[in-house]
């Protein structure tokens, strides 16, 4: 089917309105929800070729946030930005078609007099560079056969470094220009990130604007909201009309026209609806295609939304948070209706409360986890990465930000990463962690302390958060619940109580347990089993609160840590790669009569946005250095002002970004695959990102701006000044952590997660 939009033109002239004096609003209605003026370091400028200017936040974009891509810093000498390159540098660039291309490098050595460059892995001619101190432009001619539709990748290696300001450096670079090898290499101007923005003048009125030259192209790949539109003005500065288009593209289509005009001397304004396409990622091209001089104004280009209604929600008294260690989303049919697994108190509370389809893990075992659910930080920034890290005291966590504004607090934690050895014991009036006092950690005895808490608490405003570890291994529910999954005799290697360390000896490589098709069969029984179990005694816990009269005015908020793999991709358990099965956790919360019953949430959002949507809701301030986002707005049907996007890490190997249906994970090694998430949910298919260069730009794009933020509370933000970092802080292990203690085993809930 080919793309289809309604499209809607307002002209809005400098003549006045006929009430008044006053001119209608063409935007009535309406409220941003990008502004893509603030965005235009994410867009791509074609102006004489395509312009990928360095040292501004323009460069994120194409080198990957400068993450292990061999750029090593940024400087400005008075007109001129650049980055530093010592080695090599790695740039990934979009082109449409395949055909012969220059590329214009302009770049300072300093330590080389030698660019060898290569495109996607072939290697080009070299270049001869001249000397040091100066900038010059080097074309490296890209050759037809080896440039390729969608995302291409150029390697420039350079011969050797010299120290610059402490660090060794090959050469400065100020810009790579882009162009069709037969197009003239003339430009009327360098279209630089700090050019862009100008205040245009048009008659009587003057706008501030996005500037380029009557022949060029300004792209921007969005993921749609609901009713989405993109509303802009547009003008020229001197004589004559300049022809413009919009013209939007999706993945598997050609790209349509969506608004045709010409452009004059005084200012007009429209919109183009873009609901048809909510919810899929689409490249708009804002373009200009006429001649001379004087430049082609964009004024406050933006995709609208229509204008939400102020809601004032009464704040929820008390808040319960849940995380289930080890349970991955499939596993429940609010998730994946075609689950065997029989939760029917999930299943109740799901109806009963907003359920995020596609919520994200920040990590794929417990501590970096949980570290972003209770402080609201990236794993980079609290570098809860390693088994020894530990949270220091300048950390922040949601207990006791709650603490500070008059909430009563209580921990009930079944997991020996979630203590204090680690820094997880800062602002709680109880605290328990069963590893670290040897108590029983069942599901039972955790939430009955909890619920006990909780009573001599109900007339004050609480906070509990509870951790239940039953479905971890070991897996060994009663046999009433395995029967449920299992019911036939078994006399295999798999025993409950040694699925802990079956299941690390499976991971190894070789393994050094083989598991057969009625081994596996037992071994999800006992998981099944034991989800069963645990959601039976959430039901008592629930009941206990209601019973209490609590349920009206309490949030409660229910997620996982992370999953568990069962052989999806060759391996078992967790803590080991960045599939789905590890990665995609349920996440549903619960307010009566505030938030709607039943309501479901498509887009990624990321567990770490927990903190920062439980201090919304109980009415208090934001966690100061919180970097999530608040999630109310989309339980109640709002776009957010900003991209739905999670992010995801494992130690310092891999860098994730899920977007819409899109799944881009990224290698140390600056390698790189897809997911189509919604066609194939359970990963099954890499990718070739070239068969969808739409849905990977987009990935690209705002991946390599979160890598390169500093300030990740604010990633999206052009200008990156500060942010938070907290200092790294090793506890060591001792023997309470290092032997298996009740439910767990060392080398599963610890050392190896």
């Amino acid at each position: 089917m080919r793309l289809f939009l309604v499209v809607t033109t307002t002209l809005f002239l400098a003549a006045a309105c006929s009430r008044g004096g006053s001119k209608a609003d063409p935007f009535a209605g309406l409220e941003s929800h990008l502004d893509l003026m603030a965005l235009r370091h994410l867009a791509e400028v074609d102006d004489g070729g395509w312009y990928i200017d360095f040292g501004t936040p323009a460069q994120a974009k194409y080198t990957v946030g400068d993450w292990r891509s061999g750029w090593i810093g940024k400087g400005a000498e008075g007109d001129t930005t650049f980055a530093h390159a010592g080695m090599r540098g790695r740039v990934y660039f979009h082109v449409d078609r395949s055909e012969a291309l220059i590329a214009r490098v302009r770049l300072r050595p300093h330590g080389t007099q030698a660019l060898t460059p290569y495109l996607n892995n072939r290697q080009l001619k070299s270049i001869h560079l001249g000397g040091a101190g100066v900038f010059a432009d080097y074309d490296i001619e890209l050759p037809k056969d080896h440039v390729r539709p969608g995302e291409n990748y150029l390697l420039l290696t350079f011969g050797g470094t010299a120290p610059v300001e402490g660090r060794d450096v090959s050469v400065a670079v100020d810009s790579i220009w882009i162009r069709n090898a037969a197009s003239p290499d003339t430009s009327p101007r360098a279209p630089a990130y700090d050019t862009l923005l100008a205040n245009v003048r048009l008659g009587e009125e003057e706008r501030p604007s996005l500037a380029l030259s009557r022949r060029s192209v300004l792209r921007y790949y969005v993921l749609v909201p609901p009713n989405g539109m993109l509303g802009f003005g547009v003008g020229v500065e001197g004589q004559g009309e300049v022809p413009f288009a919009i013209e939007v593209a999706k993945d598997g289509e050609p790209a349509a026209q969506v608004l045709a005009g010409a452009a004059t001397s005084a200012w007009s304004d429209h919109k183009a609806d873009l609901s048809p396409l909510a919810g899929q990622t689409v490249r708009i091209d804002l373009r200009a295609d006429g001649q001379g001089p004087g430049r082609l104004a964009w004024s406050a280009p933006r995709i609208l939304v229509p204008e939400r209604p102020k809601r004032d929600l009464e704040p929820a008294k008390n808040v319960v948070v849940l995380v289930i260690d080890t349970l991955r989303a499939d596993k429940l049919r609010s998730f994946n209706p075609q689950s065997r697994v029989q939760t029917p108190t999930i299943d109740r509370f799901a109806a009963e409360g907003a359920v995020f389809e596609l919520a994200q893990s920040p990590e794929n075992w417990t501590k970096p986890a949980v570290a972003s659910i209770l402080t609201g930080l990236h794993p980079q920034t609290h570098q809860q990465k390693t088994g020894d890290a530990a949270l220091p005291s300048s950390a922040v966590l949601l207990g006791e930000h709650l603490k500070e504004h008059g909430f009563a607090t209580g921990g009930f934690i079944a997991n020996g990463y979630v203590s204090d050895r680690f820094g997880f014991d800062q602002g709680w009036d109880h605290y328990t962690n069963y590893i670290r006092e040897e108590k029983s950690t069942e599901a039972k005895d955790v939430f009955a302390e909890a619920a006990a808490w909780i009573e001599a608490h109900k007339d004050e405003r609480f906070f509990a958060y509870i951790q239940t570890i039953d479905p971890h291994v070991p897996y060994d529910p009663p046999g009433d619940y395995l029967h449920m999954y299992d019911a036939s005799d078994y006399h295999g290697q798999v025993k409950p109580r040694m699925t802990g360390d079956l299941l690390e000896k499976a991971k190894r490589r070789p393994p050094e347990v083989v598991f057969d098709a009625r081994d596996k069969q037992r071994i999800e029984a006992l998981h099944d089993g034991e989800i069963t179990q645990h959601d039976h005694f959430f039901g008592v816990f629930l009941d206990r609160l209601n019973e209490l009269g609590l349920t009206e005015n309490t949030l409660v908020v229910v997620t996982a840590d992370h999953g568990e793999e069962f052989d999806d991709h060759g391996s078992w358990g967790h803590g080991h790669s960045v599939y789905q099965e590890l990665l995609h956790v349920p996440l549903i919360l619960r307010l009566p009569n505030r938030l709607p019953a039943g309501g479901r949430v498509k887009n990624a959002v990321s567990t770490l946005d927990v903190s920062a949507t439980v201090t919304e809701l109980l009415g208090v301030p934001p966690m100061e250095h919180d970097e999530g986002h608040t999630l109310v707005g989309l339980m109640l049907g709002d776009a957010p002002p900003r991209p739905t996007v999670a992010f995801s890490d494992f130690q310092d190997d891999r860098r994730v970004v899920t977007s819409g249906r899109w799944k881009l994970v990224l290698r140390g090694n600056l390698t790189s695959t897809m997911f189509d998430l919604v066609n194939d949910p359970r990963e099954r298919n890499e990718i070739d990102g070239s068969a969808f260069p739409i849905g990977q730009r987009y990935a690209r794009i705002l991946l390599g701006q979160f890598l390169g933020a500093t300030d990740r509370g604010d990633w999206l933000s052009a200008e990156q000044r500060g942010g938070t970092q907290l200092e790294r802080k090793n506890a060591p292990m001792d023997d309470t952590i290092r032997e298996p203690l009740g439910r767990v085993t060392t080398n599963t809930c610890f050392g190896s997660s």
